[in-house]
């Protein structure tokens, strides 16, 4: 096949979650001739998944306990921020993953025959979760054959390590005047508003209603300037209006962005259906 345009959920397992799920995702990419990663999936990754990977290591070395850390997730569960312990529990299971080849008799040896188990399960899991981290954010930019559309507002920064504490740097966009994507986005407003009438098409839910008015502005009010958090709520808008003609939006998303690939006549393709 000729082209992919890697969108943020493809990334994302390629680089985050456990084993089959990495290797689907690498195997699709690797069965196109040439494979493209936009910044923006980049950026949805840093301020999404991988942000709430380092979240979930950061309770880990805070609390040093497995039960404490736990504790916390299920709290986190009943919040507003639900979706933070839906991506947690998938940062265990590829944590628990990573650690299958370990045996009792391995962790015996390391902490000695009178550890706490709940301290061992923290310190493996914190330990796992950094490694994962840290290797994601320095392969996001070697999983594809080139990385395309630069965003001048974005600095992706160095993951880096302060006393057993992830940092991962700013994870909003910071324009100077207004998104860069902006001008392109605006001096289409046909694509916009077939965008615009593929999205009002689609179950109603909090995205799309937020996708729909942001796309409304950009066509009724071109002078009004973009905003960071506007481009925020384009989402997947974003992907269908920048995909190259000549590629597919590779993405386990296909429920949400067919419909849109479709209004512009574009593609959008989940990784098993790749041939």
């Amino acid at each position: 096949m000729a082209k992919a345009y890697v969108e943020t959920t493809v990334l994302v397992d390629a680089l985050l979650k456990p084993g089959p799920r990495a290797r689907a995702a690498r195997s699709a990419i690797r069965k196109f001739e040439e494979s493209q990663l936009p910044v923006y999936s980049i950026k949805e990754m840093k301020a999404g998944p991988l942000h709430h990977y380092v979240w979930l290591h950061g309770k880990l070395a805070t609390t040093g306990s497995w039960e404490q850390t736990l504790t916390q997730l299920r709290r986190m569960a009943m919040s507003p921020r639900k979706y933070w312990a839906s991506t947690a529990i998938e940062a265990l299971e590829a944590g628990a993953h990573r650690e299958i080849s370990t045996t009792l008799q391995d962790l015996v040896q390391k902490y000695g025959s009178k550890a706490r188990m709940d301290a061992v399960l923290c310190d493996r899991y914190r330990f796992s979760l950094r490694s994962i981290i840290v290797r994601a954010w320095r392969e996001r930019r070697r999983l594809t054959s080139s990385v395309v559309q630069e965003l001048a507002c974005y600095a992706e920064a160095n993951v880096t390590e302060e006393r057993g504490l992830i940092e991962i740097g700013e994870i909003k966009c910071q324009p100077k005047d207004e998104c860069p994507l902006a001008a392109a986005l605006k001096a289409d407003s046909e694509t916009l508003k077939k965008l615009k009438a593929a999205i009002e098409g689609q179950p109603e839910k909090a995205e799309n209603a937020r996708r729909t008015k942001v796309l409304k502005d950009l066509i009724r009010l071109p002078k009004q300037k973009l905003t960071a958090q506007q481009c925020r709520h384009l989402g997947d808008a974003v992907f269908a209006f920048f995909c190259p003609p000549d590629a597919i939006i590779l993405s386990t998303n296909t429920r949400d962005l067919l419909p849109l690939t479709e209004a512009i006549g574009k593609k959008a393709q989940a990784p098993d259906e790749v041939p």
